[in-house]
């Protein structure tokens, strides 16, 4: 057997030595070189010899010879099916060599075979094969075009083959090329210098190994020049292309392709990169909470064994990538969950980029965004364990940058800091048990710049919740440290250290901690708001049931302790003053300190001191820091707050009186007191305000034996009545009054002290100059007037005894004389005298009646509100004390209150005044004025008939005036005394007519009247009994429900509130009116209902001013609790609408009756949500707005939270009756209705996500919504409502996913209508209004396109187009065709195409099958009007043609020649260019398979007269020839075929354009063969007459027949045929063809010698060129003459052409050319002569001067030099012109001398014109004339 192989091989190899050729060589080895290598399996070694041998001598003859090509196809084949490794490796040899040679197109239709089964070859040869395949896709510009085959590389089949190729591209990608490398120092080599000098070499993500496989071995050699760039585009193109990597794929292969991308963004090339990036942004990224993924992209970042060296020579180590790389690949890790708990990888990637040796800041930054990713998303289990080694890594980060600047090295700490701050919140032991950690970031707020503050200030702030509650894991010790850290920071300079203490104060500590409060009341006059605000949230009093509660549960006081709170402030104080400096660090300057402590903190001190043991004595009572003084005692000291804070101050005085008590509470507070008073300041005004207000307190409600210890120190408070504050002043003589009046029985030796400071202050009262201040006046008169009347209080029968009745009238006197002062201060101080003195007693006066009248007439001529106010006050205390003088001050009351017309808040103040004589000491007005403790005063009997006849008047007489001032007048009073005088028998007995005048009063038309009469009704209703309830319930029903009315009485129909201020019944009706108030009632069954709904619903801001406030409803709901049970049914779902009231005072009303009565209401409102909704959608409807306005919020809001089953079969209904009220008439209905809407909206998507929902429960929704927002809401009249609509379907379209596919086809042609449908209305009026606003239709058009193109609609279809399969493209395709038809709106139409595209491009596999189809309808869609429509078609049917059939597109193309060929529509013709563009560019394999039926079109198209088409043509055609001529010889028989039709056409345009293609076509081909089709159409073109256009037939016709001469070998009839037509061509009157017909005739003529028509020619070209009506400028207008030269000037260059080459001809006719050529050089323009000296060379050439005599006689050459000389070589202005007769002249020389006719005559003549020639200003010229005259004489020398 082998001897037969040796034969075979032996004569194989005499076969390769006889091939001498390449050719012959070629031959030979595509027959037997795959032969050969077979061999090579067998067995015999000699036959394997010979083998070697054989192919040693192939290599030698093949490897110079590139142009030798190998039998690749077969060596493929070889390669893949041989089993012997030496066959495959000797194959692989010679498929590389081969490759090489192959041209771009069969390398990448060879590119399949060469990846087939790729990770099946060892390492070796994937590498060989990977360098084949790179170098051919770099040549690839757009993988993706054409390419329609489903898995051209088998890759479903086999997609290890893409891993490999992935890997190895992923290699190429990450080489760089070598940079020199310096030697190492960094602390990580610890290897020999060798290897650590290879391993810096290697670039980063890469091993060794790798870098020799990427690069061949050094063998590629695009891997040391900038080639490399080409070959990254190249592979990156591949990897990016969706037809080689389709999404069907396993989910591994594109891991792969997204590492390869990620590789990509980090090249040196910005192309790469930036493609990279592209591409990462379009592809769909791999499933990030995948294990397997998330480890690959860790093993990416770190490279081998976790990124640490291992032994050394291991060459496959890969090093860790780049720092570009790495920080793509952070931003994909802090996208996944599984990442953050992937350890430990985590930590060592963290670390890694905080403290890597090649890290940088931006990777700095990405890992501290990781940290805080896994701080956040990290489980439970597994952040705790590694939480420490974090915390430890952070801390050590900000320590070693604690002083590095910079923005990001600022940002990077700050980041640092917040990650922190996010373990903290999930493992707080660390913090817990190491506060060094949080102290250490307080410090840091002193050191780092004012960025990283920001930080740190957040991050402290955040771990405030590691830290609560404190009580479950701090000791004593603990807690002591962080109070310690807490103060240290509370005073340092930086604000941001000040803030997180007061902070951490407030948030770890109670309430009830001492600690925490000084420190908050240390801050609250801080510099900073934010720090003051923080303070004052530490110092607000909790709720009243927040200390109940406290209480009850067993767990002590939730108020600090008073006692331990003043001990640990006076602690500080001391403390502070001995180190102020360490206490005030910060400047102080202009500050006034008071026990070491800021004046304004000391006064908040006070102010806290003060609520603090109010609230301990009562803690119903919370004082509200914004309280004034008159809110305090009015409302906050009710009777029995103030027997309580008695007992508690009792209790104290108790506990300080024992001797073992210490510390002494009420002492050390009164000495805080003290110390304030004692301060002096010019700042201290508030400081001794606020302490004299304290103090008097103390004095009013403590034992007397504490005002007892101050008896002997009055003369301490002295100073004060001179006090520049009012309110000190005021406090002071209310002080004196109490102190002074202590002890002054009948032996007591304080009574000569009284006497002498009565008359010191008498004294001063009278003294007018100005040795006493004003303010020591005020205050003395204040003074007296305490005095006087705690005398009174306290000593009723001693009075007079104790200080004689005549000083104590005379001081009353003078006091009384103030009233008649000029300044308010003084009248005010005269008037709060006066009624403290006539309020315990008969006033000391001879007549109290001038006291009345005086104080009456203040009231009345006074224009300061307050004087008036006090004036009426102390009218109302005398009326007290006075009962005499009741008539008198009532008489002036009712006749001063209604004419207060203005002001309203004076009838307070005289409803008080009149509530206090009607009830005297029985109002709860007067309890404050038993200021001593331990003493009543004694009370002056009221009799009942005051309180009688007051009531009498109100209710009788003013009650049912008529004037709208006295009702309301009456109104404030009336309720005033309902509320003060409430225990009064006489107002308890009238109740039911208080009730009836209130009911009156309701009707007024005064909105406060109103208000007034209701909140009087409401009170009404609570003091009365059971009986009387029922009883005014029955008034009420009798009154309003059966019309039992005088008929002064108001109607049922009176409207009681404006503006609907109770919003609707239940019916929609107005709850304005009474008679609706009682339905609505009733309709509860509950009629006494109305007062409660009365008492809540009237609130007005009235009742929050300064007097308003008294009369705060009171909450009645808790009440009626148990009567409406029953009926919650009823009431739930009306209060649930009712809070949502736009009438503020409705919703506030409603929702405290909900709140009071509805316990839970979640539970609530699920139990009652049918009735709900259905009420709510009842409402959404109704005719009045408020309800459709509230039922639209309330639905908003009921709707958050619903689960499918719950809102399923009302959600379309919900839908419909949004949409209705978003198109309401009422704007704040549509705003109501938006947000309901937006809630509905986020529902609906929530119900449609299937990463929320089941697939059962989205399918069911999105079977309700899909037609509905379609059908009712896309297609809505109201803009609103469609616009919704759509937002609501594009949301919908991004979330449902593989839920959509059902409804993919009537959603995607909804969206496709809506674009027209909801486009501007603008757009269409300015299509139609172009010219007006100065805007093409051109540019609208392309507005709309982009318009299009950027509409969120487009978007919505993308979203759709992800989830099409092969289930959904049939009525998708179907659908898309007859909206294609249909189709009217530019919008619609541009959007069907812009989907088509989107669907080739992306589901190219599926649409294939329906792509003909598509096409089809395409194909009439591209005649629309539109020029954007049709470009905009144009490109789909260019995307199209990539998955059409062969015969679907050939046919396309035939009705796209037909629009070109058969039409003069510029419109058609246009687009037929534009489609095959599209096609040529977006399917160029396609269009390379069908070539052969369009390539003539569009040859033929590249004449188009139309400059814009013929650009477009010869895109296309550029585009495939490259402008090679090659390509009209390949298609000439279909070219010449499609131009033969043309040139028969009737066009004349399609005649001309075909001339000029055949013309060029002639230029580049011989057309012998196709002559006798040709040349009849081309002489059948010219007969006839003259048309436009026609002059390409007549210059066609000589090109065509000179480039077939072959053709007219014996054809000369034919080419006389052919001369005649020209002459005849060349005889026509239009000049403009005339000129065109005679130069082709001269070509004609010159093109064929031996066609000798000069004489038949001549006198038609002479008559032409001597025209002397045209020369001489006879009728010709302007437009002519041009042309007619330009007619001379063919004529001129034909008669050269036409110049006879027969002797006898040119000596008998050259005398008469030279005659005319000369004459006519004389005298015309210069193209003329230009073209006369043409004609001449022409002549010259032809000329034959050989013969004897010479042909040309000598005249002629005179007078031809003669003619040269003037008409052109003197010509100065032309330098053309002097060159060209130059030429003609070297010419003329060359040709005359050495012949007979350079005889000495001519010889002269020209010497003299090159004489002349020489003296030319141009060099070139004059040195050419100097050369040829040297020439010249130089020829006569030689005949000489």
């Amino acid at each position: 057997m082998s001897n037969n192989d040796l034969q075979l091989l032996d004569n194989v190899e005499l076969r390769f030595a006889l091939a001498e050729s390449d050719a012959q060589l070629e031959k030979t080895l595509n027959t037997f070189l795959c032969p050969i290598l077979l061999k090579l399996a067998s067995p015999a070694e000699n036959v394997r010899a010979k083998v070697i041998g054989i192919l040693t001598h192939i290599n030698k003859r093949v490897r110079p010879k590139p142009s030798i090509k190998l039998p690749v196809t077969a060596l493929l084949q070889q390669f893949s099916t041989s089993s012997s490794l030496l066959v495959k490796n000797f194959a692989l040899i010679y498929i590389e060599m081969g490759y090489e040679r192959l041209p771009s197109e069969e390398k990448l239709s060879a590119l399949p075979q060469l990846i087939k089964e790729i990770a099946r070859r060892p390492v070796v040869q994937q590498t060989t094969l990977v360098h084949m395949i790179l170098p051919s896709l770099s040549s690839v510009k757009q993988y993706d075009d054409g390419n329609t085959e489903a898995d051209p590389y088998g890759f479903e089949i086999n997609p290890q083959d893409a891993i490999c190729l992935l890997q190895r591209f992923q290699d190429v990608l990450l080489y760089r090329q070598p940079i020199a490398a310096a030697p190492s120092h960094n602390r990580l080599s610890t290897e020999a210098p060798s290897r650590s000098m290879e391993m810096l070499a290697t670039p980063d993500g890469m091993s060794s190994q790798s870098v020799t496989q990427a690069t061949y071995d050094g063998k590629a050699s695009w891997a040391a020049t900038s080639e490399l760039k080409n070959i990254k585009l190249g592979a990156l193109r591949f990897i990016c292309s969706t037809t080689v990597f389709p999404d069907s794929l396993p989910v591994h292969v594109h891991l792969e392709r997204f590492i390869a991308l990620i590789a990509a963004t980090g090249d040196a090339y910005h192309e790469v990169s930036g493609m990279g990036e592209d591409a990462l942004k379009r592809i769909k990224l791999p499933d990030l909470e995948e294990k397997a993924v998330v480890n690959r992209i860790y093993q990416m970042y770190q490279g081998s064994n976790n990124g640490r060296p291992t032994s050394e020579g291991d060459d496959a180590f890969r090093q860790p990538s780049s720092n570009i790389v790495k920080i793509r690949i952070m931003g994909y890790l802090s996208k996944s969950k599984t990442a953050s708990e992937s350890f430990p990888s985590a930590l060592q990637v963290s670390f890694d980029c905080l403290y890597g040796p090649k890290t940088n800041m931006k990777l700095v930054m990405a890992g501290m965004a990781f940290v805080q990713w896994i701080a956040r998303m990290s489980s439970q289990a597994s952040l705790e364990p590694i939480a420490p080694i974090l915390v430890s890594g952070l801390l050590k980060y900000t320590r070693e940058h604690e002083a590095t600047v910079g923005i990001e090295s600022e940002s990077a700490k700050g980041f640092a800091y917040v990650a922190l701050s996010l373990i903290s919140k999930r493992v707080p032991d660390i913090f817990r048990k190491d506060l060094s950690i949080v102290e250490g970031l307080f410090d840091q707020l002193e050191s780092q710049p004012a960025s990283v503050k920001t930080y740190i200030q957040e991050a402290i702030c955040t771990m405030l919740d590691a830290f609560k509650p404190v009580n479950d894991w701090a000791s004593d010790v603990d807690v002591a440290r962080i109070v310690s850290i807490i103060e240290a920071n509370a005073g340092k300079e930086e604000h941001q250290a000040r803030f997180c203490a007061i902070r951490y104060a407030n948030g770890l500590f109670p309430f009830a901690d001492i600690s925490s409060k000084y420190i908050c009341l240390a801050a609250i006059a801080d510099d900073k708001l934010e720090i003051r605000e923080e303070a004052k949230r530490g110092l607000a009093f909790p709720s009243a049931r927040i200390l109940d509660e406290s209480s009850n549960a067993g767990k002590g006081s939730a108020l600090p302790d008073f006692a331990g709170l003043l001990q640990l402030i006076s602690i500080k104080s001391r403390n502070s003053q001995k180190q102020s400096e360490e206490m005030h660090p910060r400047p102080t300057y202009g500050r006034s300190f008071v026990m070491g402590f800021s004046l304004e903190v000391f006064i908040h001190m006070l102010q806290f001191f003060r609520r603090l043991l109010i609230t301990g004595a009562d803690p119903d009572v919370i004082i509200e820091e914004s309280s004034n003084e008159y809110e305090i005692q009015q409302f906050v000291f009710t009777p029995a707050t103030r027997t309580r804070v008695k007992q508690l101050l009792q209790d104290m005085w108790e506990l300080d009186s024992r001797i073992d008590t210490d510390p002494k509470t009420l002492s050390l507070y009164i000495s805080f007191l003290e110390t304030a008073l004692n301060h002096q300041g010019p700042q201290d005004k508030s400081l001794h305000s606020t302490a004299l207000t304290c103090l008097l307190e103390l004095f009013s409600l403590a034992p007397s034996g504490l005002s007892q210890q101050y008896a002997n120190r009055l003369g301490w408070f002295k100073p004060f009545i001179g006090s520049p504050k009012s309110d000190s002043r005021h406090a002071v003589a209310h002080i004196i009054g109490i102190i002074g009046t202590d002890d002054l029985g009948s032996v007591s030796p304080q009574q000569d002290v009284f006497r002498q400071l009565l008359r010191e202050l008498h004294t001063s009262i009278k003294d007018t100059t100005k040795q006493t201040s004003p303010d020591q006046r005020h205050g003395s008169i204040l003074a007296i007037g305490f005095i006087i009347g705690r005398l009174l209080y306290r000593y009723s029968a001693e009075t007079y005894d104790i200080v004689p009745e005549s000083e104590l009238r005379e001081m009353v006197k003078d006091i009384v004389k103030e009233l008649d002062s000029k300044q308010n201060m003084f009248v005010s101080g005269a008037c709060i005298a006066l009624g403290e003195i006539g309020r315990y007693g008969v006033v000391p006066s001879q007549d109290v009646s001038s006291v009345i009248l005086k104080l009456i007439e203040a009231a009345k001529e006074t224009k300061d509100i307050k004087t008036q106010e006090h004036a009426i006050a102390s009218l109302g205390h005398i009326g007290v004390g006075n009962p005499d003088q009741v008539p008198e001050i009532l008489s002036f009351l009712y006749d001063f209150g209604p004419k207060q017309t203005k002001q309203t808040e004076v009838n307070f103040t005289i409803g008080e005044a009149i509530a206090c004589i009607g009830a005297g000491w029985r109002c709860s007005v007067m309890d404050v004025f038993a200021d001593v403790a331990d003493k009543e005063p004694a009370q002056v009997d009221t009799p009942i008939s005051v309180m009688d006849g007051i009531l009498n008047n109100t209710l009788k007489d003013m009650g049912v005036s008529p004037r709208a001032a006295t009702k309301k007048a009456t109104s404030i009073w009336l309720l005033s005394l309902v509320k003060f005088c409430s225990t009064h028998p006489s107002v308890k007995a009238q109740l039911q007519q208080i009730h009836s005048v209130f009911s009156n009063l309701l009707s007024d038309r005064d909105e406060l009247t109103q208000e007034v009469a209701s909140k009087g009704i409401g009170l009404v209703y609570e003091l009365g009994d059971q009986s009387l309830r029922n009883q005014l319930v029955g008034s009420l029903v009798g009154m309003f429900g059966e019309g039992k009315r005088t008929a002064t009485q108001i109607t049922r129909d009176t409207e009681l509130f404006d503006n609907n201020a109770l919003g609707q019944a239940p019916d929609g009706s107005s709850l304005s009116t009474y008679q609706s108030i009682l339905s609505l009632a009733s309709d509860m069954n509950q009629p006494e209902l109305v007062y409660k709904f009365m008492h809540l619903a009237s609130h007005n801001s009235l009742w929050e001013s300064r007097k308003g406030a008294a009369f705060g409803f009171s909450s009645i709901v808790s009440q009626a609790e148990e009567e409406l049970k029953p009926h919650l049914a009823t009431l739930i779902p009306r209060l649930y609408r009712y809070q949502y009231d736009p009438n503020p005072k409705v919703n506030e009303a409603m929702t405290s009756i909900w709140r009071a009565l509805v316990k839970e209401p979640k539970k609530a409102v699920q139990e009652y949500f049918d009735v709900i909704i259905n009420d709510l959608l009842e409402g959404m409807g109704a005719r009045a707005w408020r309800t459709r306005e509230s039922s639209c919020l309330a639905m908003s809001d009921l709707l958050q939270g619903r689960s499918v089953s719950e809102i399923e079969k009302y959600l379309e209904k919900i839908w419909t009756m949004s949409f209705r009220t978003l198109d309401d008439i009422k704007e704040s209905v549509r705003a109501a209705a938006f947000k309901t809407c937006r809630a509905l909206t986020l529902m609906t998507v929530k119900y449609c996500d299937p990463k929320h929902v089941s697939s059962t429960d989205g399918q069911r929704v999105l079977s309700i919504m899909i037609p509905f927002l379609v059908q009712k809401g896309l297609l809505s009249s109201a803009d609103e409502v469609s616009k919704f609509s759509l937002s609501t379907i594009l949301k919908i379209c991004k979330q449902a996913g593989s839920l959509l596919r059902s409804h993919i086809p009537t959603i995607v042609i909804a969206l496709l209508d809506g674009l027209t449908t909801m486009e501007p209305q603008l757009m269409n009026y300015l299509s139609f209004h172009t010219d007006k606003y100065q805007v093409s239709q051109e540019q609208l058009e392309g507005t709309r396109l982009n318009a299009v193109k950027l509409s969120p609609m487009m978007e919505g279809i993308d979203s759709c187009l992800e989830n099409v399969d092969e289930t959904v493209m049939p009525a998708l395709s179907d659908q898309i065709v007859a909206t294609i038809k249909r189709a009217v709106g530019l919008p619609t139409k541009a959007g069907c195409a812009h989907l088509l595209v989107s669907l080739c491009i992306k589901k190219p596999a599926i649409v294939r099958e329906y792509s003909d189809t598509l096409l089809k309808a395409l194909g009439s869609a591209l005649k629309d009007k539109s020029p954007a429509v049709r470009k905009s078609y144009a490109v789909a049917v260019g995307y199209l043609a990539r998955v059409s059939t062969d015969g679907a597109l050939v046919k396309f193309i035939e009705r796209l020649d037909s629009f070109y060929l058969d039409t003069e529509e510029e419109e058609l013709r246009s687009i037929s260019a534009i489609t095959t563009r599209e096609i040529s560019k977006n399917a160029s394999d396609r269009f390379k398979s069908v070539a052969s039926a369009i390539m003539p079109t569009v040859f033929y198209g590249t004449f188009d007269t139309n400059k814009d088409i013929s650009g477009v043509w010869d895109d296309v055609w550029e585009e495939h020839t490259a402008g090679s001529s090659a390509a009209i010889k390949l298609y000439a028989t279909e070219i010449v075929d499609q131009l033969s039709k043309q040139l028969k056409s009737a066009s004349w345009n399609a005649k001309k354009q075909s001339a000029m293609a055949l013309k060029a076509m002639s230029e580049v081909k011989d057309l012998t063969e196709s002559m006798g089709i040709l040349l009849p159409l081309v002489l059948d073109g010219l007969s006839g007459r003259t048309w436009q256009g026609k002059e390409q037939l007549v210059e066609l016709l000589p090109a065509l027949v000179l480039s077939s001469k072959q053709y007219f070998v014996d054809k000369a009839s034919t080419l006389q045929d052919i001369a005649k037509v020209l002459v005849r061509e060349s005889k026509k009157a239009n000049k403009q063809y005339r000129r065109y017909a005679i130069e082709a005739l001269g070509k004609f003529l010159d093109g064929f010698p031996d066609m000798d028509y000069y004489t038949e020619v001549k006198a038609m070209l002479f008559s032409v060129l001597e025209d002397e009506e045209d020369n001489d400028g006879g009728d010709d207008d302007g437009h002519d003459k041009p042309l007619q030269l330009m007619v001379m000037a063919s004529a001129a260059k034909a008669l050269g052409m036409a110049w006879t080459r027969s002797e006898e001809v040119q000596r008998q006719d050259s005398a008469e050319f030279v005659s005319h050529v000369s004459k006519a050089l004389a005298r015309n323009v210069w193209n003329v002569r230009s073209a006369l000296l043409e004609a001449l060379e022409k002549f010259w050439d032809k000329l034959d001067l050989s013969s004897s005599p010479p042909v040309i006689s000598e005249e002629s050459i005179l007078l031809l030099l003669d003619s040269l000389l003037e008409g052109s070589l003197r010509d100065l202005k032309y330098i053309s012109l002097r060159n060209q007769g130059l030429q003609l002249l070297k010419k003329l020389i060359g040709k005359v001398k050495g012949s007979q006719a350079n005889s000495p005559m001519v010889y002269e003549k020209l010497t003299a014109v090159l004489d002349a020639v020489k003296k030319d200003p141009i060099p070139s010229i004059s040195e050419t004339a100097a050369v040829l005259e040297a020439e010249l004489k130089s020829s006569i020398t030689m005949n000489t």
